[in-house]
This record gives C-alpha cells, structure tokens and sequence, in this order.
C-alpha cells in the first residue's frame, strides 16, 4: 500500500507541480523511517510474564495459565502477539497458539486459559516470543522471551489389583536369597558403568537386550512383588480408532501397575517395577525398587512424566524379573502376543507365582473384535499354563 502511494505520490507531484502535491509527497516518503523507530521504542517497552496455577495437578483437574504483557511505551501498541506453548484442547499435545494481545499506553493486558488434563504425564508451557509491529505496521519484531516452565499430572490410584494371595500363600513365601559374595536384594539393574563388578553382570539380560547391564545390590531379602510395565504396546491409527489411544493405554498401564506397587507396600512387601524410563529423552528399561510408600510418592512424579515410546520387547521387560528374589511377578499390558505368551511362560517357577494383568482397551478401537480375538488366543495358552489372569475392562475408572 505505501509502494503503491509513493508511486502515486511521484506522478501526482511530477504531473502537477502543486505545492499539495508536494507536501503529500514529503509526507509519504519518512513514513517507513518514522514507523521503524517507532517499531524500536516500542518494542524494548514491551515485558512478558507467564504463570501457572500449579505445577503438580491431578487428572482431570482445571489447570490455569495466564500470561501478561506489560507496556512501557508512551503510545499505544495495537497489533502486539504473543506465541504460547499451551496444551491443546484436549489437554494431549503443546502447540504453539497466537493470542493478539493489544496493549494500552503505559497499559497491561492479560489473556488466561485453562486446560484438564485426561492423560497423565508431563506436559510443558510458557511464552516463546513477543511480536510487535508498528502502528503502520511497516515492521515487525519479535522478542525472544522463553520463559517456560511444566505441569506434571499424577496417575490415580483407585483400586487394589494384588492378587488374592496372602505373604503365607506357598507361591508367595519362598524367596531365596541372591547369590553372590553377600545375602544382599537387588534394587536395580543399569547399563554397565566403568567400575561396575564383573560378578554383578546380569548375562541373561545382556544376551537379550545386547548391552551389559549389571545388578545393584542393597539390603537383606525379603518378600518382594516386581511388576512389569508393559506401556509402549502402539496400536496402529486405523479407522476408526481414537488418535489418543496409545495415551489411554499408557494411562491404564501406569495406573494399574500404580495401584498394584501401592497395595504391595500397604501389605508389607517390598515391591520392583520394571519400566521404559522415556523421562527427558532416556528411553531405557530400568528396574526400580522401593522398600516403602514414602519412596514410592516421591518417585510417582517421575514415573509420571514418562510418556508412550517405542515398542519394547515382552521378553526384554520380563528379562528384568530376579529368580531368587521376586516372588510375586505381574506383568501389565494393555495388548497380548504371542510373544507376551512365551515370555510370561519363560519366567514361570515353583519358587514365583506369576500373573497377567490384562487391560482392554477395546472402546477405543476402531477395530475391537479383531483385537479381541488375538487377546482371547493368547489368554487361552496362558490359562493352559496355570498362568493366573485379571482382566480389566472398566474404562472409566482410567
């Protein structure tokens, strides 16, 4: 529009000669030099802040962010941005959202949003950057703001899942004591470290997953219950198919698995949960133990920031189950296989009393009977294999 102006603007004074003409034309020439410093001034004025109700939420809870823009500037600014990373509507995924956000003289103005969040983990927000134009919008700045910061939503844990077994139940009660050069509990197995005994080489492990990984050692035996999460089961988008439902799956395993570790250290037992740690971009299969709740909540936020990540192997995850040391194993899916069968028969002992837990997450398929029919295939061997099995359908408890 001012190109076109200007160019009026030259023919009109050219053609006429009028000192009107003129005096338009003087007019119409500084206007980009006038908006640019305009444009400068006013965005070393503008400051940002964000906030957030809380940082730690439960599921389903209305979380708040409200960002505010300050003014500085003696003028007005009308056509300030602002670029958020919000979660989106559905409280799944961030996105970048621009809320124009115009500002009064020495004014301030604020936009807020709230999000509930279905799915646990951890989701992140804050300001990334501030843009602001001129009156005549000639130009355009943007400021770098980055103030971020994260929500981590906690799992829920609203029904006791151990099986019907009591710590006097033979299946229940053996527990052989590690071997090696002490009567010590294995607390974790990592990837081998510089310094790490060879003794402590965990080689069936290392055969399968084809890194050393190495057993750590703490206090003396007892009762232990290990559960095994099996969360990275991805169900393919077809039609039909809800697009969050690898996040449903993983909500219902986390809770389940949850819920299972809690009711183990109610009952006084120590419990193990093997896990795919995809916390800040690890994606490791780790092993954890806790010999109390107290050290369970304060992991709780942790576990919950992990997100669904690759498919791991049935086989590796049951691979982190200890002979000797577990003697309860549950292994918690949300989809059964054919190699879930061989691994849950695998790990199968008189000294261990190994169970299934199954989650069906057949409303959210597009094509549930399919599905069904290979988890009832499955459930069938396992049955064979005196494989003790719970079902869980109750979706709306998730």
């Amino acid at each position: 529009m001012w190109i076109l102006t200007f160019i009026v603007g030259v023919i009109f004074t050219q053609a006429l000669r009028n000192s009107v003409s003129f005096v338009f034309f003087i007019i119409i020439c500084p206007l980009p030099v006038i908006d640019l410093l305009y444009t400068l001034a006013a965005s070393a004025s503008v400051t940002a802040n964000f906030g957030c109700s809380t940082e730690k939420a439960e599921k389903n809870e209305p979380v708040e962010f409200s960002v505010t823009l300050s003014n500085r500037f003696i003028l007005p600014l009308p056509f300030t941005e602002t670029e958020l990373i919000l979660p989106d509507a559905s409280g799944l995924r961030g996105s970048d959202t621009y809320v124009r956000v115009p500002l009064a003289p020495l004014g301030k103005s604020e936009y807020k949003k709230s999000v509930a969040f279905p799915y646990k983990g951890e989701y992140s927000c804050g300001i990334g950057y501030v843009y602001v134009s001129g009156l005549l919008r000639f130009f355009r700045i943007r400021i770098a703001i980055r103030k971020t910061g994260t929500v981590t939503v906690m799992p829920r844990r609203i029904f006791s899942l151990l099986p019907d077994r009591t710590v006097n139940d033979p299946a229940s009660s053996t527990a052989a004591a590690v071997t090696g050069t002490d009567r010590a509990e294995l607390t974790e197995i990592k990837e081998y470290a510089p310094g790490d005994p060879i003794r402590n080489v965990h080689w069936k492990l290392s055969t399968k997953v084809e890194e050393l990984m190495t057993k750590h050692f703490g206090a003396e035996n007892g009762l232990m219950t290990c559960v095994i999460a099996d969360s990275s089961a991805h169900y393919e988008l077809v039609s039909g198919t809800d697009p969050d439902i690898n996040e449903f799956c993983d909500d219902a395993v986390c809770e389940i698995c949850c819920s299972i570790i809690s009711s183990a250290l109610y009952d006084g037992r120590k419990a193990a949960l093997v896990y795919n740690d995809t916390h800040k971009n690890v994606n490791a299969t780790v092993r954890k133990q806790f010999e109390s709740s107290a050290g369970f909540e304060e992991f709780l936020p942790y576990y919950a920031a992990c997100c669904p990540a690759a498919p791991v192997s049935a086989s590796v995850l049951a691979g982190y189950s200890e002979e000797g040391v577990d003697n309860d194993i549950l292994f918690v899916t949300s989809r059964l296989s054919e190699e879930t069968v061989n691994a849950l028969c695998e790990i199968q002992s008189a000294s261990k009393a190994v169970s299934l837990v199954y989650f069906e997450p057949y409303s959210k398929l597009g094509n549930p009977a399919a599905c069904e029919d290979e988890a009832e295939a499955c459930l069938r061997e396992l049955s064979r294999a005196d494989i003790n099995i719970q079902r869980i359908s109750k979706a709306e408890l998730i």
